[in-house]
């Protein structure tokens, strides 16, 4: 966080079509859903150590996350290359990035799309540079310091609808992946409660409308 328009904070208040979904969520188990701003390289970590009882942070359900932990999927969300709007480089996908520096959110598999990207490619290797927070990454693009900042399809766009002046996308989305709500394996019924409140959410409608509400409608689940 921030993470606009998933997560973020207005004052002290957290908002974000994440923080909707999240607290529907809490109503449906009878419970109010409390958040912590919490470092994403260290987020899995945190809910082993019952630090929080899930992770609702455009979280990727990855087969090497889940490893880990359990996953309730709530959207399918691709990534986008977020570039200056001033750029006189055809930046389109990742193939135009052989050899340009791009940023990435430490912790992120956006990162692990680059580095896969450079094991396979035969042009020159794509430059990786890692960031905190998507901030500090989407400043590097305006800087300069990047040509490119690799990141979720919503998040990119939310930057280009805000400052179309300053950002643009290069391509359409890239790789559409689901997003899931991170459990601990060990909180079995919990995680049945959960899938069950994101079911009902899609049956109701409820979760149309937190995705209306926030211009992410493409980006529900398939079949739902």
């Amino acid at each position: 966080m921030p993470y606009a328009p998933a997560e973020y904070q207005e004052g002290s208040k957290f908002v974000g079509y994440e923080i909707d979904i999240a607290k529907e969520i809490g109503k449906r188990l009878g419970v109010t859903a409390t958040f912590q701003k919490t470092a994403f390289d260290g987020i899995i970590a945190a809910l082993q150590s019952k630090k929080c009882d899930g992770i609702m942070s455009s979280m990727n359900s990855t087969d090497e996350r889940k490893k880990q932990v359990d996953f309730v999927d709530y959207l399918s969300v691709g990534q986008s290359l977020l570039i200056p709007t001033d750029s006189k480089d055809k930046i389109a996908s990742l193939e135009d990035l052989n050899g340009k520096t791009v940023a990435v959110e430490v912790g992120t598999t956006m990162k692990d799309a680059l580095d896969a990207f450079n094991k396979k490619t035969t042009g020159d290797k794509i430059i990786i540079k890692t960031y905190p927070d998507n901030g500090a990454a989407a400043q590097a693009v305006q800087g300069g310091d990047v040509d490119a900042f690799l990141l979720d399809s919503p998040i990119a766009a939310d930057f280009v609808n805000k400052q179309p002046d300053i950002y643009t996308l290069g391509g359409a989305p890239i790789d559409p992946a689901n997003v899931g709500i991170a459990m601990r394996k060990s909180d079995t019924k919990l995680s049945a409660a959960v899938q069950k409140a994101v079911d009902d959410m899609y049956a109701d409608g409820s979760m149309g409308k937190i995705l209306d509400k926030w211009k992410i409608a493409d980006f529900k689940l398939e079949g739902k």
